[in-house]
Order: structure tokens, then C-alpha cells, then sequence
């Protein structure tokens, strides 16, 4: 991620519900690994890539896609 400061989209769910309320994975966008993430995770919440440890917070679209911003 160049700067650290813009959002990254996981669009991995293409179509579907547009009212996601929860997610329970993510792909890094800093290493590309697959997160699962059992408890899941909702709009501004902050997760963990637990390959490479790095922090980002989620947010989703109206659309329902999810995008990340380093924190």
C-alpha cells in the first residue's frame, strides 16, 4: 500500500446481499493472505492480517464491499 493512508477494496464478493452486516474473512492488502476471521467483523472495525501483523480498519460501502485503510 503506497502511503499508507487510502483504502483498499476486498471485492472478493461479487453481487449478493448489499446489506452485509458482518464479514468473516479478509484478504490482506498488504501480503495478500487469506484472513478468516471467526467471530467476524463489522463497519470501522479494526482487524489484523495474522501473517504479516498489519492493522487496518474496515470499512463498508452502500454497495456492500469492504475497504481497508491502514491504521
Amino acid at each position: 500500500m503506497s502511503g499508507g493512508h487510502g483504502y483498499h477494496d476486498d471485492d472478493d464478493d461479487k453481487g449478493g446481499d448489499t446489506k452485509v452486516k458482518k464479514r468473516f474473512e479478509f484478504d490482506c492488502p498488504s501480503c495478500n493472505a487469506n484472513n478468516p476471521w471467526p467471530d467476524g467483523y463489522v463497519d470501522r472495525d479494526e482487524v489484523i492480517c495474522h501473517y504479516c501483523g498489519t492493522s487496518f480498519e474496515a470499512r463498508f460501502t452502500d454497495e456492500g464491499k469492504v475497504k481497508f485503510r491502514e491504521v
